[in-house]
């Protein structure tokens, strides 16, 4: 649960970032909690934690350097490459732990659920805030005519695609941000799909025990 409460602080309390570095900073130290409950549900799992601690100590580093060095390029890619690393070990560890309960549903099974989708939408908003980067143009958003869309404004993007509104906004325009628009839908929605499936056959499983 306390997983859950980081991911949603994090994943939609991303407009602070755009009052200045110090928020930006204190932002990025937050992920310090995503980092630490992640390690919990990991070694719960009887996994081996040392990777994945890794991955969140390079994302630390470029995390707070980002902060103050917003407009270099190289930190931005290189905090976007270490988030959406970590935010990928962090979604595989969680699915671990969904997909191999066999247990009642609990809170903290509905909880690992719930994160599970919250982070993919980061995730994607980091895969395509790269893609913009490094190929400029990927994105047009109409609001700012000849800008490339900023990270906030992509993680937005990545989760009005990942629920299918389509408000329009903003719009992919080349073929591989089209491609991983289109990838994100699918996942999102077969993730859905899958796991309200599974959550309800533990719940009737468990009503047949004695």
């Amino acid at each position: 649960m306390s997983l859950l409460v980081v991911a949603v602080l994090l994943q939609f309390g991303y407009p602070i970032t755009l009052y200045g570095e110090l928020w930006t900073g204190l932002y990025m130290i937050l992920y310090a909690g995503m980092i630490f409950f992640g390690v919990l549900v990991v070694r719960e799992e009887g996994q081996r934690v040392g990777g994945f601690l890794v991955l969140g100590s390079v994302f630390a580093v470029f995390g707070i350097w980002f902060a103050f060095a917003q407009h270099s390029e190289p930190v931005t890619l290189a905090m976007l490459g270490s988030v959406a690393a970590f935010m990928l070990a962090l979604v595989l560890s969680l699915l671990r732990f969904v997909f191999r309960r066999g247990q009642a549903v609990g809170v903290d099974l509905i909880a690992a659920a719930v994160c599970v989708y919250i982070i993919m939408g980061g995730f994607f908003g980091a895969v395509f805030s790269i893609v913009e980067i490094t190929q400029p143009g990927s994105f047009e958003d109409p609001t700012t005519p000849g800008e490339s869309p900023a990270w906030q404004q992509l993680v937005y993007y990545s989760y009005v695609t990942m629920a299918t509104l389509g408000y329009g906004e903003i719009l992919p325009l080349t073929a591989w941000a089209r491609s991983l628009a289109s990838f994100e839908t699918v996942a999102g929605t077969l993730y859905l799909t899958v796991v309200i499936a599974r959550l309800v056959g533990i719940w009737a499983s468990s009503r047949d025990r004695p």
